[in-house]
């Protein structure tokens, strides 16, 4: 009972741990942007070399580092929070860089026309609303929103979108080479294992894997995630039945980048391009889980 005891109480510290740097993500400043300088560069749950890989990073990736943890940072890494060690960052207080759009987390976040509480107001952004980050200095996000150019401090902004240009070492890119494992599994009508699946049958097996749990139809998985016009690895793509119907989602698959995406259709598990005619007519849109 004793050794019990305390193997569910190291259990307990270390959900604890993912927990809190989870939530850091969302309320503290950001300390700066970090260049990953050696390929492969893991992304841990914890501050350790024992941690959890959550990813892996590809060399000249670029991160949002929270803040310095024991010679590690905390980090924003495709999305993903965790830990990096710190000798294999390069730390940037300020960096022109593409983070794609933030969305506003207060119901009135101030965008202001200098990195600064002081700066001169231009407009306030009502909650859940984005703009698009150009850029990091001194703790703000250098912001394009509404035809203006400012900045917001970067508590106040959710990241939506994985840095222009980085590889892809998120779970997304693992979900991908996950699902690729099963091609040429047969196309089975209400299918959701191994032995057959249709398609969003696969998309949720897929997903589940890692965690992440969506609806059982392509109807029902079009209302998780949210949506996405830029797709990175990972990303569900949804189609309609008939062209210019207007329908909701009768097909869904995972995006595996290059322009093509995998999924369970006729003929079984395959990967098909998204330029294909009959997909690219009835393409819908697509939404990002991971």
């Amino acid at each position: 009972m004793k050794h019990l005891r305390i193997g569910t109480k190291l259990l307990f510290t270390a959900l604890l741990l993912i927990l809190l740097a989870a939530a850091a993500s969302a309320i503290e400043l950001k300390t700066g942007i970090g260049t990953v300088t050696a390929g492969g560069l893991r992304l841990r749950a914890t501050a350790s070399t024992d941690g959890e890989i959550l990813a892996n990073a590809d060399l000249n990736d670029k991160v949002v580092i929270i803040r310095e943890v024991n010679g590690w940072y905390l980090v924003d890494y495709n999305l993903d929070i965790g830990y990096m060690c710190a000798d294999y960052l390069e730390f940037d207080p300020v960096k022109n860089i593409e983070l794609g759009y933030g969305r506003a987390s207060e119901c009135s976040v101030n965008l202001r026309a200098s990195p600064s509480p002081d700066g001169e107001l231009l407009c306030s952004i009502p909650l859940g609303e984005k703009a698009y980050i150009i850029g990091f200095n001194n703790c703000w996000y250098k912001v394009q929103y509404d035809g203006m150019t400012g900045y917001i401090r970067s508590d106040l902004l959710e990241l939506t979108e994985k840095p222009v240009g980085n590889g892809g070492g998120s779970l997304g890119a693992n979900a991908v080479a996950f699902a690729k494992e099963y091609l040429g599994t047969p196309y089975v009508w209400g299918g959701t294992k191994p032995s057959g699946f249709d398609c969003s049958g696969f998309t949720r097996y897929v997903a589940n894997n890692f965690g992440v749990y969506i609806g059982r139809t392509a109807d029902n998985q079009l209302d998780y995630g949210y949506a996405v016009s830029s797709l990175s690895p990972g990303d569900l793509v949804f189609f309609e039945r008939t062209y210019g119907s207007g329908a909701r989602a009768t097909h869904v698959g995972i995006y595996a980048g290059d322009g093509y995406f995998v999924h369970a259709a006729n003929g079984g598990v395959k990967v098909t391009a998204l330029s294909d005619d009959y997909y690219a007519s009835r393409y819908i849109g697509a939404r990002r889980i991971f």
